[in-house]
């Protein structure tokens, strides 16, 4: 029998507009809760509107790799259960189109979502997630030592302002400034400012603070014993934070591909590295689940198929409760099989379980429901 051409586009174009439904819901639900998360990081840090947006991309990004799945499953299912319950399905039977017939276009989408999937696993997401911590450690820097009506402290330096407003790009504007400096344990010192201006310099990994009308209150005294204190009209004060802003070793989950495996190799041959983030089978352990989470929506299509053309009433409220429950349960499986790999001396190849049973799952509903027809 020749390929249904035009029965493949309808499905598919079924299918894409339901998916397209669950990825705008689904991924609304999983920004707002991750967005959640990170504003608790960044509440008080001075973060800009602009800088909630950047982080809502990366998020995004991140979520993506999660979300489109799951909204293929659901476009799978709520499509092939309104075929059913409106005897399309059987209408498809009648003419000589078997499960095989109506399973190749879905089947066909979901391994282009597996390879999309697959590009986002193993390097846009990684690189998402270091940019995101970059962008968090920026806002964090850039807003920590400002709070007004609190004593910060940066390194060996204390800070303190009464109050502060809002400039433009990365300036402060600051009133009632105190500096209590103790980087030099030989040459302490206190500054106390009317107003000033905080400038970051990304750059040069610095802060540059403008101060007008104050003074230098030295911590030492003088051979004659005099106090020393030096009033000034206009002083500018600079501090690094170089170490603050420099990149941190990124965790398995935001590491490059490339990165990655080499570690892997390493410890594999028995090298014992010292700067690692996690314990060393969390590198293995990730490394399979790069390449194990983008057969996601291939395994969805070949279980939603079979249980979506099931006819019975309620076909969406029935698709929606399914895919929930499969969508979870794949994904559940596989933080639990990661964890086996992790912390109780599961060979990292534990990871792919799911996916096998997904595909054994998969393989006895298209039996049946082929046997069914």
């Amino acid at each position: 029998m020749r390929w249904p051409r035009t029965l493949s586009f309808y499905v598919a174009r079924e299918i894409t507009a339901y998916t397209l439904l669950g990825l705008a819901a689904i991924s609304v639900v999983m920004l707002t809760r991750s967005l959640v998360r990170v504003l608790d990081d960044l509440i008080g840090a001075g973060f800009r509107v602009e800088d909630l947006v950047s982080v809502a991309s990366l998020l995004v990004t991140i979520l993506t790799i999660y979300a489109l799945p799951v909204s293929f499953l659901f476009g799978v299912l709520l499509a092939m259960g309104r075929m059913a319950a409106d005897v399309e399905i059987t209408a498809m039977r009648a003419c000589g189109i078997g499960i095989r017939g109506i399973l190749l276009p879905v089947f066909l989408m979901g391994a282009a979502l597996s390879a999309l999937t697959l590009e986002l696993a193993v390097e846009i997401e990684p690189s998402a997630r270091r940019e995101m911590a970059a962008s968090v450690r920026r806002m964090i820097v850039r807003g920590i030592t400002v709070e007004p009506g609190r004593f910060n402290s940066i390194g060996e330096r204390t800070v303190y302002v009464d109050a502060r407003d809002e400039g433009r790009g990365n300036e402060r504007r600051l009133r009632g400034i105190m500096i209590s400096d103790q980087s030099d344990p030989e040459r302490p010192f206190v500054v106390f400012a009317e107003k000033g201006r905080l400038t970051l310099d990304e750059e040069r990994g610095e802060f540059l603070l403008q101060l007008e009308r104050g003074d230098v209150h030295l911590d030492q005294e003088r051979e004659d014993g005099r106090y020393q204190r030096v009033h000034f009209e206009r002083f500018e004060y600079r501090f690094d934070v170089s170490d603050m802003l420099q990149p941190q070793i990124p965790r398995p989950r935001a590491m490059q591909i490339e990165d990655l495996r080499r570690v892997v190799e390493r410890l594999d041959a028995g090298e014992e590295i010292e700067d690692l983030r996690e314990t060393p089978p969390s590198y293995a352990a990730h490394l399979q689940r790069r390449y194990a989470l983008p057969f996601a929506p291939a395994l969805f299509a070949l279980v939603g198929v079979p249980l979506g053309m099931q006819r019975r009433r309620g076909a969406r409220s029935y698709g929606v409760i399914l895919c929930a429950l499969l969508a979870f349960g794949y994904y559940a499986l596989h933080s639990f099989c990661e964890l086996l790999a992790i912390e109780s001396g599961f060979p990292p190849e534990i990871v792919w379980l799911p996916n096998v049973v997904y595909a054994a799952v998969g393989a006895f509903l298209l039996v049946r429901a082929r046997r069914a027809s």
